[in-house]
């Protein structure tokens, strides 16, 4: 990871927090007069990832499941694409395992619809920054139950999917949201997806984490994808859900 990225912290009550983060990501701690591209900031809103490459737009980054879009999104689950795509039915939520889990947006969608989710990230970085949402959305009272149906691994997805395999295990659905081109213009993406985009690991291969998925869906794979890409591989999907900028290929075992 960059020696640019470094933690800092609000006030001295932060401070331990920002020593212990420090330490697990093996990065170091912001230093007076010292200029850092990003600042994993500990302050008392939560944890956030300050983007300082340019001075006349400083861009933040947090999660943050109780106010703003996602806490709209929790509102209106049920006119979720992604609800229709994964297959969910009242009473019968299925287990799902987010592969890709990025800022847990889509698998707080999920749990909100009552689905048990394994979400798995493995930039640490990022993994801190959902942590620190899941965190605080477990001590609101509008969004700790679904917070508890989350577990976060902080581990590539192929490992357990792998594993899953070779023991003969299955889940339900997996998911995989693979990230979006950069040339997108969206508000998302200028802000929170550029980020990711430089955090992001440069091994990671689509297709084979969705050959993993196929053999470990009891299911069905959903794959998220920009409305006019192709598909993630060559195979068809049995069918798709689209919306204006988005779609999800459904995959069926």
């Amino acid at each position: 990871m960059s020696s640019s990225i470094a933690v800092s912290a609000q006030g001295p009550e932060h401070a331990p927090q920002a020593e212990q983060l420090a330490k697990k990501l093996g990065l170091p701690r912001a230093q007076p007069g010292r200029h850092y591209e990003l600042l994993l900031h500990c302050c008392d809103t939560g944890l956030e990832l300050v983007d300082k490459r340019e001075k006349k737009q400083k861009r933040t980054v947090r999660v943050d499941f109780a106010k703003g879009q996602a806490a709209h999104r929790r509102r209106q689950q049920k006119k979720e694409m992604l609800v229709r795509a994964v297959g969910i039915t009242e009473g019968m939520p299925p287990a799902v395992i987010d592969a890709t889990g990025g800022l847990g947006r889509d698998s707080f969608i999920l749990a909100t619809s009552g689905c048990r989710v394994q979400t798995f990230e493995q930039v640490p970085l990022i993994a801190a920054l959902l942590e620190d949402g899941l965190q605080r959305a477990r001590l609101h009272p509008e969004t700790k139950k679904i917070a508890e149906r989350i577990t976060l691994i902080q581990e590539d997805a192929r490992i357990t999917l792998q594993r899953m395999q070779r023991t003969g295990q299955k889940t339900d659905v997996v998911y995989l949201d693979p990230m979006f081109p950069k040339r997108q213009k969206s508000a998302l993406v200028k802000k929170e997806l550029q980020l990711l985009h430089i955090l992001a690991k440069k091994d990671i291969q689509p297709d084979r984490l969705f050959l993993a998925a196929l053999q470990a869906a009891r299911m069905r794979v959903v794959v998220k994808r920009p409305v006019k890409s192709s598909t993630l591989t060559e195979l068809p999907p049995s069918h798709s859900i689209t919306g204006k900028t988005i779609r999800f290929d459904v995959y069926m075992i």
